[in-house]
């Protein structure tokens, strides 16, 4: 009896030494307490995996900051978790937005919130790093690209430390901050119908040209004169209503288009191996003539993009099996192109973009399939 007594009162000694030992440490251990990280190299050291893992368990929000993002694989992760209604915020240096890379392209048309920030006096936004859910963080000198994954020696350190993670944030709405103040002007078309200004007391279109001076695109003025009203009287919800203008001006501009009446053979002529122009001689002819319009060709389907970025690029041969023109459709023709496979014969239109190079074919944007021949 005496034995289990003993026992009892031990252990009700040790339960308070424990606790009492617990207290201590909390009061008088240092403020910071470093939880467990982990380290991981590349290439081919797992980080893209890890990565896409974080973005996949996410369930709150994401945020990201990426001097270059060209990650497919990635951008896909994000694209999952933006539908199943994930808050994502990503800022990208300046540079980037006039590079017609895949990624952003796909990320601009899925409506991520997509900021994009310079540096000071001509500087660069080259931070990396992404905050899952405000709890883990990674950084590293890892960018988001393929070279990173498969041939660079990078780093990445994953850390779920409170205060690391809360300094992290607050440095991210602050750059966040600073891309909306830049990218304001880049702003064209109004989020909500509440920020739709009355239309000006001009007569019409052109005598608004003439009092402000500026050569403005026939879908500025459009969208310069609608009104809330306008839109109101369309009888349907508001985030249709601004979506029902965008087609009426879509309409509206189509037949401004200007096309050329060359095959592709004879443009080639111009322009590919077998021309007798020099280069700048190609380059005054093409901005002259070309660059900017439209063109009506057929030619077989030898490319067809699959991903859910890269869905809208599409690879045609004219001349043997090389890809002579790559194509690029916006997103009101989706359903049109996961349609279409490799093989088809199609007569397609669209906007002369660039030249043909010894390292990339004729780029055309903007691009229509008309007809499609098995």
């Amino acid at each position: 009896m005496n034995r289990f007594g003993f026992i009892k009162k031990n252990s009700l000694f040790t339960m308070l030494l424990s606790l009492g030992i617990g207290i201590i440490t909390v009061l008088f251990a240092p403020d910071t307490i470093y939880a467990e990280t982990e380290v991981l190299f590349s290439p081919r050291g797992s980080i893209k995996d890890a990565i896409i893992k974080n973005i996949i368990s996410s369930r709150d929000s994401i945020d990201v900051t990426a001097a270059t993002f060209t990650a497919g694989d990635i951008a896909e992760a994000l694209y999952q978790a933006k539908e199943h209604g994930v808050a994502i915020r990503i800022i990208i240096d300046q540079a980037q937005d006039v590079i017609l890379y895949p990624v952003i392209e796909f990320l601009k048309e899925e409506g991520f919130n997509l900021q994009f920030l310079k540096g000071n006096i001509g500087g660069s936004m080259n931070n990396t790093f992404a905050i899952f859910d405000d709890k883990l963080l990674v950084t590293g000198s890892y960018t988001w690209t393929e070279y990173a994954e498969k041939f660079n020696y990078e780093n990445a350190i994953f850390i779920d430390e409170p205060d690391v993670v809360e300094r992290y944030k607050r440095e991210f709405e602050s750059l966040y901050d600073k891309s909306v103040v830049q990218g304001a002007s880049r702003v064209r078309v109004v989020a909500t119908s509440n920020e739709v200004k009355e239309p000006a007391k001009q007569d019409s279109v052109s005598n608004a040209k003439e009092k402000s001076g500026k050569n403005n695109t026939l879908k500025d003025n459009v969208i310069k004169f609608v009104s809330r009203k306008d839109i109101e009287h369309l009888n349907i919800s508001e985030d249709k209503q601004l979506n029902k203008v965008g087609k009426r001006l879509k309409t509206i501009e189509e037949p401004f288009k200007q096309f050329v009446t060359i095959s592709f053979d004879e443009l080639d002529k111009k322009f590919g191996s077998e021309s007798k122009l020099d280069k700048s001689e190609k380059r005054r002819l093409w901005k002259e003539e070309y660059e900017g319009k439209y063109v009506r060709w057929t030619g077989r389907i030898s490319f067809r993009g699959f991903a859910v970025y890269d869905w809208n690029k599409v690879g045609i041969s004219h001349k043997g099996s090389s890809i002579d023109v790559n194509l690029r459709f916006g997103y009101s023709k989706q359903r049109k192109v996961m349609k279409l496979k490799v093989g088809d014969i199609v007569t397609y239109t669209g906007r002369l973009v660039s030249l043909r190079s010894s390292l990339s074919s004729y780029r055309v944007e903007d691009a229509d399939v008309l007809q499609v021949i098995r």
